[in-house]
C-alpha cells in the first residue's frame, strides 16, 4: 500500500516538481472530478464565449462602414467577456485545488470529500476573488514601471491565495507573509512557476495554433464547410485544457509548505502534536478495559 505524500516538509526545486506530479497522480480521479463538477460550468461558458469571439473576428470588417463599426464594438465586447471569463475560470480551477490540498491536510493526508471542497470552495470563494483581483492590478502596475518590478512581485503574489485558503486568513495577512517566506527564496517559487508555465503553455500551443488555422483557412473552400465545426471543437479543447492549472496550484501549495516548514517549522510541530494525541488514545483505552 503506497504512504500518502507528507506535504509538510522541506522540499528543493526538484523534489516540489516531482511531488507536485505524484500528488497529482494519486489523487487524479477524485480531483480532476471535483474540478469538472465545481468549475464545468465556467468550462462551457468559456466555450460559448471563445467561439463567439471566434466567430465574430472572423467577419469583423465585411460590410459598409456602419455595420463594421456595429460588429467591431460586438467583437471588443466578446473579446472582453471571454477574457473575464477564462480569468474566472482560471480562478475556480485554482481554487478547487487548494481546498483540496487543504483538506487532504486537515484530514491527516486523506482524500477530501466533494461536499467538503464545495463547502470550501463557497467559502472562500469571494474572498479569493477579491484577492484575485487586487494582485491582477498590483502586477499590471508592476509590469507597467519597466517590467522589472512585475517579474519581482509575481512569485510573491502567488503565494497569497494559498496562504488565505490553507490558513484561513486575511488578504493583509497574507499579502505580508508572502513577502516573509520569499526571503532568500524567491528563485525557487520563480523557477517552480516557471516550468509550470511553460507546461501550460505547451499544451495550449498545439490548440491555439489549429484555432488560428481554422480562421485562417475557413475562406478556403476546402475548409469552409468544416470552419464552424472544428471552431467549436478546438474552442472546448482549449477551455477544457485550462484543467492543466492544478499542476500550478498544487506546485506553488507545496512551495508554501516548504517554506512555511523553513521559517516556521510548521510540519515539524503539527507532527509533535499528533504524537502526543496518540500517545493519550492509547492511554484512555487500555487493554485491560478492552
Amino acid at each position: 500500500m503506497k504512504q500518502p505524500i507528507e506535504l509538510r516538509r522541506l522540499r528543493d526545486f526538484g523534489q516540489i516538481i516531482n511531488d507536485t506530479f505524484t500528488f497529482l497522480k494519486e489523487n487524479f480521479k477524485q480531483l480532476f472530478i471535483f474540478v469538472l463538477i465545481i468549475c464545468g460550468f465556467f468550462i462551457i461558458l468559456g466555450t460559448i464565449s471563445t467561439v463567439f469571439t471566434l466567430n465574430n473576428a472572423g467577419h469583423s470588417y465585411t460590410s459598409d462602414n456602419y455595420e463594421e463599426r456595429s460588429r467591431a464594438l460586438i467583437y471588443l465586447i466578446s473579446v472582453l467577456t471571454n477574457l473575464f471569463i477564462l480569468i474566472l475560470a482560471h480562478l475556480c480551477i485554482f481554487l478547487v485545488t487548494l481546498c483540496y490540498v487543504s483538506l487532504y491536510i486537515q484530514k491527516n493526508n486523506s482524500a477530501a470529500t466533494l461536499p467538503e471542497v464545495w463547502g470550501y470552495f463557497r467559502y472562500y470563494f469571494f474572498r479569493a476573488f477579491g484577492s484575485g483581483l487586487v494582485i491582477t492590478i498590483l502586477s499590471a502596475l508592476g509590469f507597467l514601471f519597466c517590467l522589472i518590478p512585475g517579474i519581482y512581485l509575481m512569485p510573491i503574489f502567488y503565494l497569497i491565495i494559498p496562504i488565505i485558503v490553507i490558513e484561513n486568513a486575511s488578504f493583509r495577512y497574507a499579502f505580508n507573509k508572502s513577502f516573509r517566506l520569499i526571503k532568500d527564496n524567491w528563485w525557487v517559487v520563480f523557477g517552480v512557476i516557471f516550468i509550470m508555465g511553460i507546461i501550460g503553455l505547451m499544451s495550449g500551443l498545439f490548440v491555439n495554433i489549429s484555432l488560428e488555422f481554422v480562421q485562417a483557412g475557413g475562406k478556403l473552400f476546402p475548409l469552409k464547410r468544416f470552419a464552424f465545426p472544428l471552431t467549436i471543437f478546438f474552442s472546448a479543447l482549449k477551455n477544457i485544457l485550462m484543467l492543466v492549472n492544478i499542476l500550478p496550484a498544487i506546485a506553488i501549495s507545496l512551495c508554501y509548505f516548504s517554506l512555511s516548514e523553513e521559517k516556521d517549522g510548521t510540519g515539524l510541530l503539527d507532527r509533535i502534536n499528533q504524537m502526543g494525541k496518540n500517545d493519550n488514545d492509547h492511554q484512555v483505552l487500555p487493554a485491560e478495559e478492552y
